[in-house]
């Protein structure tokens, strides 16, 4: 999965560091990508956006695994 600026993405507690529960994210910026053990993690910065579908004033960053990414339409 390519994560780009201004998508918004899905990933579950399991795929992303630094939080906990599932976490879908506005992208603003695409920090840098490495891999670790075979498995490519991506640092990110955006948005929380809530299960009300509402969406955090404040950014924030995760470190995401690129195969456990999902895009979410619509937000």
């Amino acid at each position: 999965m390519s994560l780009v600026v201004g998508h918004t993405i899905r990933v579950p507690e399991d795929g992303y560091k630094f939080g906990t529960g599932p976490l879908t994210l506005h992208i603003s910026e695409v920090i840098g990508r490495s891999e670790f053990d075979g498995v490519v993690w991506v640092e990110v910065r955006g948005r929380e956006v809530r299960p009300d579908g509402s969406v955090a004033v404040r950014e924030r960053y995760a470190l995401v695994r690129a195969d456990r990414v999902r895009e979410v339409e619509g937000r």
